[in-house]
């Protein structure tokens, strides 16, 4: 690790709209509805098959997207038929797991994907008024909390060329009447800021046509505009979410899955392993940290009560200090993971693409569960509100809770 000095105006006070998923009930997007996979709910540490299953539900297509929980609605992609041209967007009752509704559409971009993935494969994103599914075809439905359609767009109609051979999964992420999404691919690439009204573009960026599947980052702080993170193969951006204007940018080795995470005015970027950079009074980011041994894997990392957790491609989960960057406690969790982990309480739950869930306590660093569901496949990130982890796999969504307390 190296440390890099820096100097900050104390002066100036900037109130950080950061870890909303902290006080937010809602888990509104991709990791959350701050972004940092993180809740203070507790959830059960043992599960199986049964126990702790309050319910599930069978869903009507794949997917490697993760389920997004909207007051008292869980809402989940899917993508079936022979060419993974049927898309689905489902919403259940969090308490009684009843569907409630299904639209469904068709395709209009390339519904080329990995046989593991699915066209479902980017998390839907909400405002709380309207949700967002985004897939890797390149289409976008904008349906009410009813399911209603309001507006759709196949942003591939114009560029026949976006897309790659394994699909996409940027998921979309929306703020203040803007849905930005991430389409990046040896053919075409290109990111568009779309107004949530009317789903007519507001602006598109151009981008280095190569393959990446991370997802836009939405960066919010009191007295500055809000901007958004797109990361590519050698580059990392960020943008004025309005305008698309770009505010700053740097080179390096950046994840092109793995996604970074903003919190406490300090952006933590895979970028040369990891990259912290502090956002200062003028809206510039002055680098802080960097920590090559703290590289993500496919899973994006995550920033917990002064530590910061990147989960490696050997299966070993490695936590690190915000301030410093100094390497701190690992522990060898096993296994293949697509799906970033989400924490609860003080517990990261895991869930493999072969279907194993673990449980690793984060005072002690040790995996104190560890379950092989039937037949299962798990690629989405896990969803918790109100004391529940939503997660998605292949073939059901699971409600896992204290079964205990849970209403019938």
């Amino acid at each position: 690790m190296k440390t890099v000095k820096f100097t900050f105006c104390m002066a100036v006070t900037l109130i950080w709209v950061t870890n909303l998923s902290l006080v937010a009930q809602e888990w509104s997007q991709f990791r959350g509805s701050g972004g940092l996979n993180v809740s203070s709910d507790e959830v059960p540490i043992k599960f199986d098959d049964e126990t702790n299953v309050a319910w599930k539900h069978e869903l009507p297509g794949k997917g490697a997207s993760g389920p997004i929980v909207i007051g008292d609605k869980v809402i989940v992609t899917c993508s079936g038929g022979d060419n993974q041209d049927q898309l689905y967007v489902v919403a259940f009752s969090v308490n009684s797991g009843k569907r409630l509704w299904t639209q469904k559409f068709w395709a209009t971009g390339r519904c080329l994907c990995h046989p593991l993935s699915a066209n479902a494969a980017p998390t839907p994103t909400s405002d709380g008024k309207q949700i967002y599914a985004f897939y890797s075809s390149n289409d976008l439905a904008c349906l009410d909390l009813d399911g209603n359609l309001i507006w759709y767009r196949g942003l591939a109609v114009d560029r026949p060329k976006a897309g790659n051979d394994v699909g996409m999964s940027s998921s979309p992420v929306v703020h203040d009447g803007v849905v930005v999404v991430q389409i990046e691919g040896p053919g075409d690439a290109f990111v568009m800021g779309i107004d949530t009204q009317n789903g007519k573009t507001i602006w598109t960026i151009e981008r280095e046509k190569s393959a990446s599947w991370a997802s836009p980052l939405l960066i919010k702080a009191e007295s500055q505009p809000s901007r958004v993170v797109l990361q590519s193969d050698s580059l990392m951006s960020i943008l004025d979410l309005k305008t698309g204007e770009k505010v700053f940018e740097t080179g390096g080795q950046v994840s092109t899955i793995a996604s970074g995470a903003f919190v406490d005015g300090k952006l933590y970027a895979p970028v040369d392993g990891t990259t912290a950079y502090q956002l200062n009074s003028q809206g510039k980011f002055d680098p802080v940290w960097n920590g090559s041994q703290a590289r993500p894997g496919s899973a994006s990392g995550v920033v917990h009560r002064g530590k910061m957790f990147t989960l490696n491609r050997a299966g070993v989960l490695n936590s690190f200090d915000l301030d410093t960057g100094e390497a701190l406690e690992k522990v060898r969790v096993g296994g293949t993971y697509w799906s970033t982990p989400a924490i609860a309480g003080n517990h990261m739950y895991f869930f493999t693409q072969d279907g194993i869930a673990r449980v690793v306590d984060l005072e002690h660093m040790e995996v104190i569960h560890e379950h092989k569901f039937e037949d299962e496949v798990f690629l989405g990130s896990p969803a918790i509100s109100n004391g529940a982890m939503f997660i998605r796999s292949d073939k059901y969504l699971w409600k896992i809770a204290n079964t205990d307390a849970t209403q019938p």
